[in-house]
């Protein structure tokens, strides 16, 4: 594989490269505490900024930032109003694009062309497409059977919002849950990941460019266990919306239920990505590399386990291989990379440990399987072929480079195997029969099934797991609902 620039100079239009960030509270980036985090290049190791660790006296400051707000102007604002503020944020993410586009793929890894194509667009589609709601949130006449009597329901914004983002996506994820909270009528209190913060502390500044109210938008940065903790147990939260891992989304599960908060969870997937014999073995094979070694595996809905019927097993290895070695492993400001460094040290070592794990199972590494480059946190795009369905490699997410690869011999045999993990979030089906795809479709344990296609994502379509992937829809009217809440109103005519 090609090895690519270590060192990059940045930008001149490229900012936060030098002082402390704290929180953004009340329409300002303010101090947050005395703590600080260095935030770190995943391809150099070198540190790029520092942000704050947002302490409990200041999270309390956003929140009640948030209320003020939501008892105000912005929870007061016609809806018409709130459309038109939500497009101008629309345009200023456009507007902006390339600045924001270079703190997703400084701080992330992520190629900037991935972030360019991929990221922007989707967020700002969120927008676009939540920005039409406002108008259109309505309540119902309910036909009781009781004389003299008009029921009526209304459809309300829950009220301040803990929105917890991952660092994978930071641009895009805070826009996923900023849109549609804010198109309900909510204000918010979002805090992204330790690892990725400037894009989301750039947002919060270009809310208030847009004419977004003082408090709509707040940003608290630090670590999940500190800051995090202090904002999903704050008393005037009333709705945690988290992105992340399945062991944090169980602990804020825990924490919504003592505290009787509204939660939705879009949490892990090992999602089963299915080809058979008479699909287009080309096409397929493509979309199989492509999804595997996407953002390093780094990726939710990543298809990380492959399920080839045996007939054509080795053509499928041959050609994701060949996928693979056409990567060009680099650093994410570096517009000739396909692929990045893993997010961290730690997180590299995470996967490698599952890598160790293959000995002795009778499965074997295909290919790649180690680090790349002499600095940053590289790993090679790696295949692993013939694990059980028991192995840590198939049963758990690895999130990394990693691709499993397992042969199948029937649909019967076939389906039972793809349910039998503990997520549920996403499935591939690669098929030229229509009643094969059907017929298998319907029987996946999975939020979304892609046919003939995978990775397809769209703010109109509901996207969100079963099983341990979590519960609650991104995207679509479904997106929204899980931002309102019903009052019913009775009212006798006696």
């Amino acid at each position: 594989m090609t090895a690519t620039t270590e060192s990059l100079m940045l930008p001149q239009t490229f900012k936060f490269t030098s002082a402390e960030h704290g929180a953004f509270i009340d329409g300002t980036e303010t101090a947050a505490g005395v703590s600080t985090i260095d935030t770190l290049d995943p391809a150099t190791g070198r540190v790029i900024t520092t942000i704050a660790e947002t302490d409990n006296e200041t999270v309390d400051r956003a929140v009640e930032s948030a209320a003020r707000a939501f008892e105000g102007e912005w929870g007061t604002m016609l809806p018409a109003r709130r459309e038109e503020l939500l497009h101008r944020f629309a345009d200023l993410i456009e507007e902006n694009a390339a600045e924001l586009a270079q703190y997703d793929a400084l701080e992330g890894g992520k190629p900037i062309s991935h972030v360019e194509s991929v990221d922007l667009p989707l967020a700002v589609e969120q927008f676009r497409y939540y920005a039409g709601w406002p108008t259109k949130i309505q309540g119902a006449t309910v036909p009781v059977s009781t004389s003299d009597t008009h029921v009526y329901t209304r459809r309300i914004p829950l009220g301040v919002v803990a929105a917890i983002t991952p660092w994978n996506f930071p641009l895009c994820q805070a826009a996923i849950k900023l849109a549609p909270a804010l198109a309900a009528g909510n204000t918010v209190v979002l805090k992204p990941s330790e690892l990725t913060s400037l894009s989301s502390l750039r947002l919060a500044h270009l809310a208030i460019e847009a004419g977004l109210p003082a408090g709509t938008v707040n940003v608290v940065t630090g670590t999940g266990a500190g800051t995090g903790q202090a904002l999903v147990s704050h008393p005037k939260v009333a709705k945690i919306s988290f992105t992340g891992s399945e062991a944090t989304g169980r602990h804020l599960g825990a924490e919504a239920g003592r505290s009787l908060k509204h939660i939705s969870l879009e949490l892990g997937g090992k999602n089963p990505h299915i080809i058979f014999a008479d699909a287009d073995i080309a096409k397929a094979a493509a979309y199989a590399a492509t999804t595997a070694y996407f953002y390093s595996g780094q990726v939710c809905f990543s298809g990380s386990r492959l399920m080839v019927e045996r007939a054509v097993l080795d053509d499928v290895l041959s050609a994701v291989e060949e996928h693979a070695d056409a990567l060009v492993l680099g650093h994410g400001l570096d517009r000739s990379s396909t692929m990045g460094p893993l997010s961290s040290a730690t997180h590299r070592e995470k996967v490698e440990r599952y890598l160790n794990t293959v000995s002795g199972t009778g499965a074997t590494v295909a290919f790649g399987g180690s680090r790349a480059k002499e600095s940053g946190y590289f790993l090679e795009p790696t295949a692993i072929v013939g694990p059980a369905d028991t192995d840590p490699v198939v049963a758990e997410e690895i999130f990394g480079p990693v691709l499993v690869i397992q042969p199948f011999d029937s649909i019967e045999e076939l389906v039972p195997r793809a349910n039998s993990g503990q997520y549920g979030l996403t499935a591939g089906v690669w098929t030229r029969d229509a009643r094969k795809a059907h017929t298998v479709a319907r029987q996946l344990q999975a939020g979304t099934v892609w046919v003939n296609t995978y990775a397809d994502y769209n703010a109109a379509a509901p996207f969100g797991g079963f099983k341990n992937s979590g519960f609650g829809k991104d995207c679509g009217p479904a997106g929204l609902d899980k931002f309102l809440d019903t009052q019913t109103v009775w009212m006798s005519l006696a």
